[in-house]
């Protein structure tokens, strides 16, 4: 069992994105997932109730008000699935600390501005902070280039300015009509569109994600 804290301190960057996806992919590897939308806006809780894909079953609600409430149904989830996903809300300091103390990896996404940057800089301080106090072994932290343009020179340059920052960054995900499709209908692109650039995406950090776990 492995628990990963998708976390990050500004909205709009593509947790839920990446929450929901990354775990069609795990699915699609053979892996059973759960995933806790810790968010009180319930965007991932909306994405799954659009339709009756994979989300509909895996995706379920959770109180990150109270620590302990909160560790305990991250535990019941783990008990019955390989990998435990957490969609961390945005600005919320508190449920981000919980869910870095018992994440064994914190995936950090960011786009390409410049307030990104900033906001992930601010989050990869706050997951080595609660890393040292773990021992300095957990989580594994990763920045995961999201809404990324390759055709610019932000875009291009994302993953370099990520890992100037401390933490190594992994495969990219595009800006693409497609996923935004798939979470209108409340599917992952690995149902909506399988052979997709999307997809491909997705699988590649899927695969990067599994090797680190």
């Amino acid at each position: 069992m492995a628990v990963v804290a998708i976390t990050g301190l500004k909205g709009g960057v593509g947790k839920t994105t990446l929450a929901a996806n990354l775990a069609g992919e795990l699915v699609a590897q053979g892996r059973t997932v759960a995933v806790l939308d810790a968010d009180p806006q319930e965007s991932l809780i909306q994405w799954a109730g659009l339709g009756e894909g994979l989300l509909s079953e895996i995706a379920q609600a959770v109180d990150a008000d109270n620590e302990a409430q909160f560790v305990e149904a991250v535990n019941i989830a783990a008990m019955g699935a390989d990998h435990v996903l957490i969609d961390c809300p945005p600005g919320c300091r508190e449920a981000a600390l919980y869910a870095l103390r018992v994440a064994d990896l914190a995936l950090l996404p960011a786009g390409p501005s410049p307030l990104d940057i900033l906001a992930a800089r601010d989050a990869l301080a706050l997951a080595l902070e609660e890393r040292s106090k773990r021992g300095g072994r957990k989580p594994v932290i990763r920045f995961v280039p999201c809404r990324v343009q390759s055709a610019t020179m932000l875009g291009r340059e994302l993953a370099d300015n990520l890992e100037a920052l401390g933490a190594k960054a992994l495969p990219p995900i595009g800006l693409r009509a497609a996923i935004a499709q798939s979470a209108i209908i409340g599917l992952t692109i690995r149902e909506f569109a399988p052979s997709s650039t999307a997809a491909e995406e997705f699988n590649a950090l899927a695969r990067e994600v599994e090797r680190l776990l």
